[in-house]
């Protein structure tokens, strides 16, 4: 099982490594990776629990995907997740909606989310010709893409979006929601 601290010392190593080997001082790769100098150093020494949008920030900054930042160095052909509820949580809202990483290997990613009733989850785009495929297992999930007329999806329905333009899912309803999201986001130049 990860742990947290397992994690952060993970992302540490690496954010560090990919620091060095591009020869930037910190004050070159805060401002390159979209964070403070200090929050900065208190990643690269483990001492920092990032969010999600630090560590996309950070990602995309890289010309990476997320997966990447968070992969240990070499991939098994198998990557088996043997238990969903031990997989990083990586997004936690204010109501107590989650966002967990369950398995991924660049570019594509697999989540399982549970937005609380009222919750919203905002993304901002990501990569050109990123795609996402959302599927509600339980509850309903108002999704808007854009600057589209926001969907709502009910458990059993699913959609496929364009992720490379905002886009955000939300919980309108008085009961949980949860969803798994398959995100599809090749490397090259960030929309």
């Amino acid at each position: 099982m990860t742990t947290v601290g397992d994690q952060n010392e993970h992302v540490a190593t690496e954010v560090r490594r990919r620091r060095q080997q591009r020869d930037w001082t910190l004050d070159v790769a805060a401002t390159r990776l979209g964070v403070s100098r200090r929050l900065l150093v208190q990643i690269e020494s483990g001492q920092a629990n990032p969010s999600l949008s630090t560590l996309l920030s950070i990602a995309t900054g890289f010309d990476i995907s997320l997966v990447e930042l968070l992969a240990g160095a070499d991939k098994p052909s198998i990557t088996v997740q043997t238990d969903n509820a031990a997989a990083p949580m990586l997004w936690e809202g204010p109501l107590g909606g989650v966002g967990r990483l369950l398995v991924g290997s660049d570019p594509l990613e697999l989540w399982e989310w549970t937005l609380a009733p009222g919750e919203e989850r905002r993304s901002n785009a990501h990569r050109t010709s990123s795609r996402e495929a959302l599927l509600v297992t339980k509850g309903a999930v108002t999704l808007c893409v854009g600057s589209s007329d926001p969907v709502v999806l009910r458990s059993g329905q699913s959609a496929l979006f364009r992720a490379d333009e905002p886009h955000w899912y939300r919980n309108d309803t008085r009961t949980p929601a949860q969803f798994v999201l398959a995100v599809h986001e090749p490397s090259g130049g960030v929309a």
